[in-house]
């Protein structure tokens, strides 16, 4: 397996293991900490489906999951291109919705914006005590832009991805496992071992009986393709608008003094 500059990666008794590594920047997502993403899924992994029977997608870090797409990244992005990024997110997304086998959310600390949105994608959302979760696009003028318009509702319901992503409010994980966010919450200590004690039950399954199943389950949610075309719509149009780098410009520059 090739190595990444901002993902660790090692496979263990069937069990690929991903982690978000960019600790300089607070795991912040930029375009290429989505495009070695992609790599890994098509070449370590979907490439390797004989080897591989769950994925878990955490981060070295305790404290940060991710504080979400990177700042000095977006004030940079030409209001032209966010239609093609916000596709171009949710293409990868979609990959990671799409796999064949179990992935796994092992979420540690704060968890923002495009992490948020990556966890939606999984299976199973296992947090640390010490995990925090957020949807605070319209804190800055923006709205989700990987879709969590359409996956947050089918999660915890209509009414609290409304809560969640009109207020922009931090939760924390008790809430998340109160609200059916997150399927277990454990101690931060005890995090990894749960994770490996879950990913062994199903590799003990059919990994042929689980493929299926998931791919019915997801035929039975239901899925508008047209939501998501709207909601890159509607990030290009708040994006293009200006209001957004206008509020994380001042925002950095109050944090740089």
């Amino acid at each position: 397996m090739a190595d990444y500059k901002y993902w660790l990666i090692k496979l263990e008794n069937k069990i690929f293991w991903l982690y978000l590594n960019r600790p300089d920047k607070k795991n912040a997502f930029d375009l290429n900490v989505f495009d070695e993403l992609e790599r890994i899924l098509e070449e370590d992994i979907k490439q390797n489906l004989g080897e591989v029977r769950v994925l878990v997608i955490t981060t070295s870090l305790d404290e940060i999951f991710t504080v979400g797409l990177d700042i000095k990244w977006l004030v940079t992005l030409e209001e032209s291109e966010a239609g093609d990024m916000t596709r171009h997110l949710q293409k990868i997304y979609k990959m990671v919705e799409n796999l064949p086998i179990p992935v796994i959310s092992a979420i540690k600390g704060l968890n923002l914006t495009a992490g948020f949105e990556l966890m939606l994608c999984t299976d199973i959302i296992i947090a640390a005590d010490n995990a925090k979760f957020g949807q605070v696009e319209t804190k800055w003028g923006m709205t989700p832009a990987a879709g969590s318009t359409q996956r947050l509702l089918r999660l915890i319901g209509p009414s609290k991805a409304k809560d969640l992503i009109f207020t922009s409010r931090i939760i924390n994980a008790e809430e998340a496992l109160k609200i059916g966010l997150i399927n277990e919450l454990v101690p931060l200590r005890d995090l990894e071992t749960k994770v490996k004690e879950v990913a062994n039950m199903m590799i003990k399954n059919s990994g042929k009986a689980i493929t299926l199943s998931k791919q019915l389950i997801k035929m039975g949610i239901y899925s508008n393709e047209e939501g998501f075309q709207m909601e890159c719509n509607a990030f290009h149009e708040r994006f293009s608008s200006g209001e957004p780098k206008k509020k994380l410009t001042n925002f950095l520059k109050r944090s740089e003094t």
